[in-house]
Order: structure tokens, then C-alpha cells, then sequence
């Protein structure tokens, strides 16, 4: 009898020997893990809001008679909440990976895409292109929500067209993005959702501001190429006063992501899951 029973049994699926898990369905597969989670609405439906309603509260509560200092000022003020969602878009892009290391379900993952580092570049991908959607998208409709409250003083002419104002806006944009990629990468290389929490917020965002503190000329002339600093001049109207140049603000973001990725991606391919 038992032996029929387990004769009934279905047999264990095997793929096809010529099975290829393609990208473009490694790709479909962290979308949907992606989506398929609730803290992903909601944290990122919370840095949508908490960036442009903090950027609306404190347009709107700038005095007229001292609304004044050009596109700069403008925009500083618009964007005030842009750094501080960044910390929700980090802490997400940390738990989509530690997650799955959390809960196991990264061995399924592994299992189904033998190849590591391509699990490592499909999320990246995903999230990266979330996000810079959603903050793409954020970003124009906070400037112009700005521009309408700020209209009639000297911070409501600013136009699109003017000098910088474009690529400044593309620049908060190009900063998130960043920041969320960094963070998916210290999550990859770390695997421990609190351990890589604390490693952002403590090591990217205020060890470089508490540096500054520190009496050496040495620390000023490095603070400016520490990885959470690098895309600050991103974010100028007028970066002439800037550390770095335009371009050398988007080469060491390269730097540091191909840093941060091509070690996470050496101790993907090393480590047991």
C-alpha cells in the first residue's frame, strides 16, 4: 500500500537540458518580487509625498518680501525634501536585497539563475529604473507646484529654459538614482538588512559631514569625493564655486558604483547563499 501511495506521487520537475533562464525574464522576475511586496508602496508612495509636500510647506511659508536669490534659492527651496526621501529610497533599495536573505528566498532565486551577478544586475536595473521614473517624475511636478506658489515674487520667474535650472533638476533626479543603486550595492555586500541600514546612514550620509568637523586641511580637500558627496554639484544652478565639476561629479559616481558593484559581485560569486 505504501508503495502504491508513493508510486501516485508526482515526480519532481525537472527543466529541459537546454533550458537558459533569459534576461528579459530575470528581469520580469524582480520586477515582480519587486512589486509583489507591500513596503514598496508604501515606502516609496512616502518619499514621493514627504519630498513634495516638504518642498510645497516650505515654499509656501517663505516670506514674500524675503523670497528672493534667483533660480539657486528657488530650487533649494523646492527640492528641500529631496535629500531626506533619499533615505527612504536607500533603506528600500537595501531590503530588496537583504530581504530575500532574511526570509531564504534567495536560494530559490540563485537556483533558478545560476549565474549570480546577473540576479545582482537585474535588480539593479528594476529598481534603478522605479526609481528614476518616480523621482523623474516628482521632481518636475514639485518645481512647478513651487513655481506656482512662489508666483509674484523673485523666486517665481524661474523658467526651465534658464541658465542650469534644467540640468539641476535632471541632477536631483541622477542623485536618487545613485544613492538607491549605492545602496542596493552595500546590501549586496553586506546581506544583513539593520548591519547595511546603519552602514548608509552612518558611513554615506554622516561620517563625511562630521569630517568637516575635524582641524585638517587634508579632510576638506577628501570629504568632496566620499560617495555620498559626489553628487552635490548636481544639484548647483551655477556650479563655478563647486569642489567638482560637472563631469567629475558624474565620474566618481561611476567610480564608486563600479566600486561598490564589482565588489559585491566578487563575493556573490564566492560566498554560499
Amino acid at each position: 500500500m505504501t508503495a502504491a501511495v508513493m508510486t501516485d506521487r508526482p515526480a519532481a520537475y525537472t527543466p529541459p537540458a537546454n533550458y537558459k533562464l533569459s534576461a528579459a525574464g530575470l528581469l520580469r522576475s524582480e520586477w515582480t518580487k519587486l512589486w509583489s511586496l507591500r513596503s514598496t508602496w508604501i515606502v516609496l508612495l512616502c518619499a514621493v509625498v514627504f519630498s513634495a509636500g516638504l518642498g510645497a510647506l516650505i515654499a509656501s511659508s517663505v516670506p514674500s518680501d524675503q523670497a528672493s536669490g534667483g533660480a539657486g534659492a528657488a530650487l533649494d527651496f523646492s527640492m528641500a525634501g529631496i535629500s531626506l526621501a533619499s533615505v527612504f529610497v536607500a533603506v528600500l533599495g537595501i531590503l530588496t536585497v537583504t530581504g530575500e536573505y532574511t526570509t531564504g528566498s534567495i536560494r530559490s532565486t540563485m537556483s533558478a539563475a545560476p549565474r549570480r551577478v546577473s540576479v545582482l544586475w537585474a535588480k539593479a536595473a528594476v529598481y534603478g529604473a522605479v526609481v528614476a521614473v518616480l523621482f523623474g517624475v516628482m521632481v518636475f511636478l514639485t518645481f512647478f507646484m513651487t513655481q506656482a506658489i512662489f508666483s509674484g515674487t523673485d523666486l517665481g520667474g524661474v523658467s526651465l529654459a534658464g541658465d542650469g535650472v534644467l540640468r539641476a533638476l535632471l541632477g536631483y533626479t541622477a542623485m536618487i538614482v545613485y544613492l538607491a543603486l549605492l545602496a542596493l550595492g552595500i546590501g549586496s555586500i553586506l546581506r544583513n538588512s539593520a548591519g547595511s541600514i546603519g552602514f548608509y546612514i552612518g558611513v554615506i550620509m554622516i561620517l563625511p559631514q562630521l569630517a568637516t568637523l575635524l582641524p585638517w586641511n587634508w579632510v576638506a580637500d577628501v570629504t568632496p569625493y566620499a560617495p555620498g558627496n559626489v553628487s552635490n554639484t548636481l544639484l548647483m544652478v551655477d556650479p563655478g564655486g563647486a569642489n567638482l565639476s560637472v563631469g567629475e561629479s558624474w565620474l566618481w559616481m561611476g567610480i564608486w558604483l563600479v566600486v561598490t558593484y564589482g565588489l559585491a559581485g566578487v563575493l556573490l560569486k564566492r560566498r554560499d547563499v
